[in-house]
């Protein structure tokens, strides 16, 4: 599963994905994460494929800046919660104008934990005031690396709501007027789980199991959700907590099954987001991401192996 899409576009004409070329039938089931453009997408997946070279060409910008004295790798984990921060609440904004005519943003926050000045930067498109699709962020102790970053235009930050102050008409497609004009399908707050779940699909190795493949391992759904070897949780800012299910399987080629979901407004139930089976420990390993839950007391294994239903009291009461 991809960054989650920022909005869906008004109903017509038929259109085309940016990406992959196919036909939408209907424009209001086409996606978007920004406005000045325009672009159509049929789903979250080109998305993202869209966005990826994008994506590589900043890593690498960063990478060649970043200084060796900088944030060791424990600090930098210690301290990633703060690039969700700042992309909530900002305490700078730049925006730069591509030749194509993107609007590329960048949120700055600067933290002071443990007595130490840190700087959380993120690049990201922005959809009407609201962060819509993430391309980089990190954590700093080095200003002049954060400097690299600050970009274009340095634009008011709306506090109330966090919302930042967008750029006049100028330059805004016909997808943004008509959504101005009065859509009911509002872009939502992004989120530290849209993240993550960009995050695993850009790091999928084109190796690892195929997609067309998937349906195989189908089977391990029921089994990865009651009886997981893994579970990490944690509760997105604004959101519902997420649940990353983790199941591994020692065949002849040994791999996982994860399992990603959220609770819901119904007490007893959770949503499923996405599913997958992978054979690379690294995917694995940026899934256990946020908490590891308690699974049972010692002798756990052999209370699984005898059916019994290790999870916690209240994620086993919400999975049918």
């Amino acid at each position: 599963m991809s960054s989650k899409p920022r909005g869906s576009a008004k109903k017509s004409a038929k259109v085309h994905c940016e990406e992959c070329k196919k036909v939408i039938s209907q424009r209001d089931q086409a996606l978007f994460v920004e406005e000045e453009v325009g672009r159509y997408f049929c789903d979250e997946g080109c998305i993202v494929s869209h966005f990826t070279p994008e994506i590589e060409k900043l890593e690498r910008e960063y990478g060649k800046h970043v200084a060796p004295q900088d944030l060791s790798a424990e600090e930098r984990e210690r301290y990633a919660h703060f690039r969700w921060m700042a992309l909530e609440n900002p305490e700078e904004v730049w925006m730069e104008t591509l030749p194509r005519g993107d609007r590329r943003y960048t949120l700055i926050a600067e933290y002071m934990p443990e007595s130490k000045k840190v700087w959380a930067v993120a690049v990201c498109l922005m959809l009407r005031g609201e962060p819509s699709f993430l391309f980089l962020a990190f954590v700093s102790s080095d200003r002049n690396l954060v400097d690299v970053f600050r970009r274009g235009d340095q634009m008011k930050v709306v506090k109330e709501g966090s919302r930042i102050e967008a750029p006049e008409e100028e330059g805004v497609t016909e997808l943004a007027r008509d959504e101005q004009q009065g859509s009911d399908r509002l872009a939502e707050p992004w989120t530290e789980a849209d993240s993550v779940r960009a995050m695993i699909v850009r790091s999928r190795k084109v190796q690892d199991i195929p997609p067309e493949d998937f349906g195989f391992y189908q089977k391990c759904l029921e089994e990865t959700l009651q009886k997981p070897n893994e579970l990490w949780s944690y509760q997105p800012k604004s959101a519902k907590r997420v649940y990353h299910f983790i199941k591994h399987y020692d065949h002849d080629e040994p791999y996982w099954y994860v399992v990603i979901a959220k609770d819901t407004a119904d007490e007893t139930q959770i949503e499923i987001i996405d599913v997958f089976p992978t054979r690379d420990p690294e995917l694995v390993g940026m899934c256990r991401h946020g908490k590891k839950e308690v699974l049972g007391s010692s002798g756990s294994e052999s209370r699984a192996e005898e059916g019994e239903n290790l999870l916690p009291e209240k994620v086993r009461r919400n999975i049918h």
